[in-house]
């Protein structure tokens, strides 16, 4: 598997996850006095960012499998070539 691609796929989606985090937050007014309120973009951002770094690196990661299970599928169909029998039940 292709480590850096990884790496940057996971990075670019934490990217947007941040930036989807920091909307998010300016779209909550914070009417709310407390303490658990104060901040909320950082904690938005922080949280879309964890979350996009989970997808993107998981995504890439199952795109790489099944494009080496494809891969190597291919090879193994084309090497070892069988047709298949025909029973008629005699």
């Amino acid at each position: 598997m292709n480590r850096k691609l990884i790496v940057f796929s996971a990075l670019f989606t934490a990217v947007i996850g941040a930036v989807i985090g920091l909307a998010a937050a300016r779209m909550h007014h914070g009417c709310f006095a407390s303490s658990l309120y104060q901040d909320l973009g950082r904690k938005y951002a922080i949280a879309g960012a964890t979350a996009g770094l989970l997808v993107g690196a998981g995504q890439e990661a199952v795109r790489q499998l099944k494009h080496q299970r494809d891969t190597e599928e291919a090879q193994l169909n084309q090497a070892h070539w069988v047709q298949p029998r025909l029973h008629h039940g005699r």
